[in-house]
């Protein structure tokens, strides 16, 4: 009867223990679950909540042990007074066995002894558990089940071994989830101050995309401004495109009849001066070409009878004279006009000074021949007479004097057609260039047949003569043929 009483003793005890800190257990697990959720991120709340869960183990743990140790102690204050745990009704009355009750009394007192030496050991090892757990916290490393005990004891004494081991290692779990929350925690704090900086970048930003805004919308305005004045002054510049293009045309136009009047007037100044003109290429064309049919077969014939000459030599004798006559004309020609239009230009000044002429407009220049040619019948007498003085003065070294006198009218006839030829505008040419020219085919485009009836060239007996440098044939020259 005592154990089973001391039995019901101690579950009635921890069973109070756990009721009266089961309110208490569940205030400090929902405080430390709140703390917790304040302090840890969102993606660690699984695993608080495991830790947590544990945690609650734990402290049912402590607390069962905690009961445990005040219901021991109250065991071992049963034990030193066994008065007390023992009812009246459970000894028989001495009167009916005597002998039985002093053997069952003999027994208890064995019983009580060997049970409060347990109780000692017990209440002493739970008294260094409780020591540990109130001082630094922590349970005793290794704890000695006694031999001799009865089994309920050593039940006792290996669920404290069980519970110490479970409360070591729920201190471990419980300083490493203190390390893991403050860890937490730094990194709470840590992600606050990103979260301030980035709150101060937003802050900033949103300061920022403000001001851009505004500026943009001035510029906005601004740019609606300008495309108002582009589009105005696109106008203008359109318009202005098409004055420049009206201008241009009426340029063009101007022009064009500047040319067309300057050509009109080249016309009829040409005109007029062919009216005027007394030697029209036309009729040089007739004169030079009656030279050859009268002068030249004069001398022509004085050549071969009187000199002894051949044909090809008096021929030769007298194209030289004739293109004597054409150099000096030309030189002449050009001497003339340049003395002309420097005096016209710079009056006064010596003839031999040399000035630039380029700046006389053609038009003048066209007015100043048309006068030469008006006047070339006077000019014509001083440039034979140049030229026949030159030829006297030469004392028999280029022409004798039978040739000079028996030649004179081919001579003066010569120097006369080729003073004309060099006064028209352009001068007309006479073309000595096939004068050397033998055993070739005949052109009969340029020349014609005197005597002959062969193919080939054999003496060039008169040149062609042509309206310019390179222009139409006026005359054809005549040759004979082998």
């Amino acid at each position: 009867m005592g154990k089973k009483k001391l039995i019901d003793l101690v579950t009635i005890s921890v069973e109070d223990k756990l009721d009266s800190n089961g309110a208490l257990r569940n205030v400090a697990v929902k405080d430390a679950w709140q703390r917790l959720r304040q302090n840890i991120d969102v993606r660690e709340w699984k695993d608080a909540e495991n830790v947590l869960k544990e945690l609650s183990d734990n402290l049912q743990k402590i607390n069962m042990l905690k009961s445990m140790t005040g219901t021991f102690s109250k065991l071992k204050s049963a034990i030193k007074t066994p008065d007390e745990m023992v009812e009246e009704n459970d000894f028989h009355s001495a009167k009916d066995t005597p002998r039985d009750d002093k053997r069952e009394s003999l027994q208890i007192a064995n019983d009580l002894k060997n049970a409060r030496e347990d109780s000692d050991g017990l209440c002493a090892c739970l008294k260094i558990v409780k020591d540990a757990l109130e001082k630094d916290n922590d349970v005793p490393g290794k704890i000695n089940v006694p031999s001799g005990a009865n089994e309920n004891i050593k039940d006792s004494y290996r669920s404290l071994i069980f519970i110490c081991e479970k409360c070591k290692k729920t201190l471990r779990e419980n300083e490493q989830l203190k390390k893991r929350i403050e860890s937490i925690e730094t990194r709470h704090k840590e992600m606050e101050k990103k979260i301030d900086e980035k709150e101060k970048e937003i802050n900033q930003m949103t300061q920022t995309v403000d001001l851009l805004e505004k500026k943009h919308s001035s510029i906005k305005e601004s740019k609606q401004d300008n495309m108002k004045e582009q589009l105005k002054v696109k106008s203008l510049e359109r318009q202005v495109l098409l004055k420049d293009t009206e201008m241009y045309e009426l340029k063009q136009e101007n022009e064009n009849l500047k040319k067309r009047i300057n050509e009109i007037m080249d016309e009829k100044g040409s005109e007029l001066a062919d009216l005027y003109n007394p030697f029209p290429p036309e009729k040089l064309a007739e004169q030079f070409k009656d030279l050859f049919n009268t002068a030249y077969k004069e001398s022509f014939e004085f050549y071969k009878t009187k000199l002894k000459k051949t044909e090809k030599d008096a021929a030769g004798r007298l194209l030289q004279i004739l293109y004597d006559a054409c150099l000096f004309c030309t030189e002449f020609s050009v001497n003339q006009m340049q003395k002309v239009m420097s005096e016209f230009i710079y009056p006064g000044d010596t003839p031999e000074a040399m000035h630039d002429l380029s700046k006389v407009e053609e038009s003048d220049v066209k007015q100043m021949h048309n006068l030469r040619k008006q006047t070339c019948r006077l000019s014509c007498e001083f440039v034979k007479n140049s030229f026949v003085t030159k030829l006297e003065s030469a004392n028999g070294e280029t022409y004798t004097f039978d040739e000079l006198t028996v030649c004179m009218p081919y001579i003066e006839s010569s120097v006369e057609i080729c003073w004309f030829l060099n006064v028209q505008t352009p001068p007309m040419h006479i073309g000595f260039e096939d004068n050397a020219l033998q055993d070739i085919a005949v052109d009969k485009t340029k020349y014609e047949i005197t005597s002959g009836k062969g193919v080939k060239v054999d003496i060039v007996m008169w040149p062609p003569l042509y309206r310019s440098q390179d222009g139409q044939l006026m005359s054809k020259g005549c040759i004979k043929t082998k």
